[in-house]
């Protein structure tokens, strides 16, 4: 099996997964993420933020071209998935 049929099958097994949950599984787990967010973000620091934001424009300088492909790609798809 390839990386990318495994992939598709952990998002096909993800997909089914979530709509079996029951309203307070979801709402259990949205809680648990929630406070699993705000842990983590009690400890950035300024130095943390500035090193993140150097590595984002990094990596948005090197892939400038790749990414705007992608946004106007999902543009496009937006536009076909939302005409009345």
């Amino acid at each position: 099996m390839t990386d990318e049929e495994k992939k598709a099958k952990r998002a096909a097994y993800m997909v089914q997964w979530k709509k079996n949950l029951s309203r307070f599984q979801k709402e259990k787990r949205r809680i648990q993420m929630n406070e699993y967010r705000k842990k983590a973000r009690e400890n950035w620091t300024l130095e943390y933020l500035e090193k993140v934001r150097e590595r984002s424009r990094i990596y948005y300088s090197k892939n400038k071209e790749k990414l705007l492909a992608n946004m106007a790609i999902y543009r496009e798809n937006k536009k076909k998935n939302h005409v009345n």
